[in-house]
Formats: structure tokens, C-alpha cells, sequence
């Protein structure tokens, strides 16, 4: 159990190694008006919280800086995070950007990730809204050689979902078009369970083509987060903490192999709460030298997505969950007002 000099000391310590990337003096910590105490009780005092994990010293001669227990015990500690601690002005700016993309969904989430990405300065992730369950919105049958044909799915949001059939014996276009009405008149508007469980007189190749569909909803029905948009990594480069190239190489090959986004969306929480998930914490080693503050946005039982800051350990936390809060609320109201799901 800290002591609440401590606790003073190790907040102090955290938004000093914030601001300067650099270890923390006991001299440092001892000027600030907080502490009336000398650098030899700071010291003292951070011998004791070294000992108990919550800071370690680089360099013999060197300064401190903050372990993981320390950013989370910061975390914690902190007061009811306000979208008002956004200026009203940035406030403003980023619902007149968005209002500009909000008809077009793949815009709105490049625009929100980009948003998001300059007001926490590290990188951003959003996701699309993805329908609870995925209703089918359209569905065409398009004739591409005579034992081949294209099958279009139209889900919500505009996900479109392609895949080739092949028939056993050629099938003219006309054939194709009277499938597809037929198959509309049929499906249209329902989800994978209702197609299931609808009894419908179809021919083979009508057959084949709802069983094809039926498969495309099963598959959404299990993905999670699979459509996102990154911004900010250039930010995230450029933080001191990735400076050795064995830092940078990994991040870069989890962007470009997709596991770091993957990793990242896996801490979602469920609701609107929030998540802040540090260092060590994460499950997945490729996440250990980073932070996540991430949150779902959309109307519950309708269309949900996500949205989150990713940046070093090293993260200003209440600028950062004030921001992923604020876009969770903006995105939420488009969701909304767009009727999606």
C-alpha cells in the first residue's frame, strides 16, 4: 500500500517522463510546489517504490522512469474524464470534418481515424459499423463465362461480398437475371437465421446460390472488426521509445502483416466504457512496448464499431481517453442519424 506521498511522487514522476521522454531526477520531483520535502526524502522514497515495481532506474547514475504498475495506478487515479477537456474549438472542427464525409461510410471512418490520430498526436484505428446481424440488402447473379457466374451480396452499410460459382452445365444470362429476381423477392431484408429457417420452393441452382449466401452471413456472423482504417503511424514512428531498430522493425512488420491491428481491436471492451490496456498487460507480446486506449461506438443492438489511440507506454492518458471518448460519441450520433443496422 502507497503512502500519499508516494502516490504524489510517482504522478509527478509520470507526467514529468510524459513530457520529456527522459529519466526523472529526485531533484526534479523535489522542486515542484507539490512536495516541501528535500531530494534526499524523494530519493528515499523512490528506493522503496523501485523495490516495490512501480519505477526502475536505466543507468546507475541515471534518473528513474515509470514501470507499467505506474502508468496504470496513474490511470486510475485520474478524475472522471470530461469531453470537455477538448477545446470547444477543436471540438468544433472535427464535428464540421466529419459532417462533410458522414453520407459515405469508408470517408467518415478515414476522416475519424485521421481526426483522432491529430488530437491524441500517437496512431489512431477505427472500424466500420458492423451490423449485429447482417441483413441481406441486395443480391445479383452475374453471368461471366457459361459455367461461371459472380454472385453480389449487398449487406448493411454497403458491405459488399463477392464470390464465384461454378455450374455443372452452362447457364445463359437470362437464366442468371430470373434467379436473381426471384432470390430478391425472397431473401431481401432478412438475416442468416430467418433465410434458414424460411421455407422457399427453389430450383438447384436457386438452391446453390442461397446456400452461397447463406455462407456469406455465417461469415459475418463471426467476424469481428474486420474492416478498419489506421492513421498516425508516421507519429507513432517518431516517438523516442522506437528509436532502436529492433522496436521499429517489429512494429512495422505487425502494420504491415495486419497483427498489430488485429491485437489492437482484440481489447475492445464491450459497452461504451473506455478501455485502457498498458504494456505487459496486453496478451500479445507485439503490443508489450504500447498502450491502448480503446472504445466501442454505434447504437447497441444495432450497428457497433471501434475506436482507439495506440501509442508508447509513455501516453499523455487524459488527453488520450478524453479524445477516444469524445470520437466514441461523435461516430455514435452518425450511426444514429444515418439509420445504419
Amino acid at each position: 500500500m502507497l503512502t500519499t506521498r508516494q502516490e504524489t511522487i510517482l504522478k509527478l514522476m509520470v507526467d514529468e517522463y510524459v513530457t520529456t521522454a527522459t529519466p526523472v531526477a529526485s531533484e526534479s520531483i523535489a522542486r515542484t510546489p507539490e512536495l516541501a520535502v528535500s531530494p534526499a526524502t524523494v530519493r528515499k522514497e523512490m528506493v522503496e517504490l523501485e523495490e516495490a515495481g512501480y519505477i526502475a532506474r536505466p543507468h546507475t547514475s541515471a534518473g528513474t522512469v515509470p514501470l507499467d504498475s505506474a502508468y496504470r495506478l496513474y490511470v486510475e487515479s485520474l478524475v472522471a474524464i470530461e469531453m470537455s477537456r477538448i477545446p470547444p474549438s477543436a471540438q468544433r472542427s472535427v464535428l464540421d470534418e466529419l459532417a462533410d464525409v458522414e453520407r459515405d461510410v469508408d470517408d467518415w471512418a478515414n476522416a475519424a481515424a485521421a481526426v483522432l490520430s491529430r488530437l491524441v498526436g500517437n496512431m489512431a484505428i477505427t472500424t466500420f459499423p458492423r451490423a449485429v446481424e447482417p441483413r441481406v440488402r441486395h443480391i445479383e447473379l452475374v453471368y461471366l463465362e457459361d459455367l461461371v457466374a459472380m454472385l453480389i451480396v449487398v449487406l448493411e452499410q454497403a458491405r459488399l461480398r463477392r464470390q464465384l460459382i461454378r455450374w455443372e452445365r452452362p447457364l445463359a444470362q437470362s437464366h442468371l437475371e430470373a434467379a436473381s429476381i426471384k432470390l430478391r423477392s425472397q431473401v431481401l431484408g432478412l438475416t442468416r437465421q430467418e433465410i434458414e429457417n424460411k421455407p422457399m420452393a427453389l430450383s438447384p441452382l436457386e438452391e446453390e446460390v442461397v446456400d452461397a449466401t447463406t455462407e456469406i452471413l455465417r461469415e459475418e456472423d463471426h467476424a469481428t472488426y474486420t474492416d478498419h482504417r489506421v492513421h498516425g503511424l508516421r507519429n507513432l514512428l517518431t516517438q523516442p521509445e522506437f528509436a532502436e531498430n529492433d522496436r521499429l522493425r517489429a512494429l512495422l512488420e505487425g502494420f504491415e502483416d495486419g497483427t498489430l491491428a488485429e491485437a489492437v481491436l482484440n481489447e475492445t471492451p464491450d459497452g461504451s466504457v473506455v478501455r485502457v490496456i498498458i504494456g505487459q498487460e496486453h496478451e500479445g507480446d507485439i503490443l508489450w512496448p504500447l498502450s491502448v486506449v480503446i472504445c466501442q461506438y454505434g447504437v447497441p443492438g444495432r450497428a457497433l464499431g471501434a475506436v482507439g489511440a495506440v501509442g508508447p507506454t509513455r501516453m499523455e492518458y487524459s488527453k488520450t481517453i478524453a479524445s477516444v471518448n469524445f470520437m466514441s460519441s461523435v461516430m455514435s450520433d452518425i450511426v444514429s442519424g444515418a439509420g445504419i443496422g
